[in-house]
């Protein structure tokens, strides 16, 4: 991955820790898509720096996230890299939500957290695969 690159959705250049404001929004979006599918109905909920934290981890990327991080940086490194593969059209919203989806399908209330980390983390997973093929 460059460290500046232009998207075809934002509409001009942007560097990937840039991404982590718009990419906050996503992580919500596909969250909330995903939650109001698994439940059967609409859920408007934000997904925490804690889950995306151990999602990275999770997802084996966190060496990718640089050294001597916080939970919090860690958080931002999942939404650059959710932003940088939805607006660089290598990862779709609705192949968000269906990953996210089919981790979050059947987690009670009280299974939520925990299956909100596994949903997260094979996303992130995925959108690892796509980021750094390239080489």
């Amino acid at each position: 991955m460059r460290t500046e690159e232009g998207y075809p959705l934002l509409g001009f250049r942007a560097g990937f820790a840039e991404l982590s404001p718009l990419g906050d929004s996503i992580a919500n979006l596909l969250y909330s898509l995903a939650l109001s599918r698994a439940l059967g109905r609409v859920v408007g909920r934000k997904v925490s720096n804690s889950i995306l934290a151990r999602a990275v981890v999770e997802a084996g990327l966190r060496g990718r996230a640089g050294r001597r991080v916080s939970r919090h940086e860690l958080g931002d490194f999942a939404e650059s890299l959710i932003a940088h593969v939805i607006l660089g059209r290598r990862l779709s919203l609705e192949e968000g939500v269906e990953l996210l989806t089919r981790e979050l399908r059947g987690a009670g209330e009280e299974n939520l957290e925990e299956a909100s980390v596994a949903a997260f983390a094979a996303l992130l997973a995925r959108a690892g695969e796509v980021a750094w093929e390239e080489g």
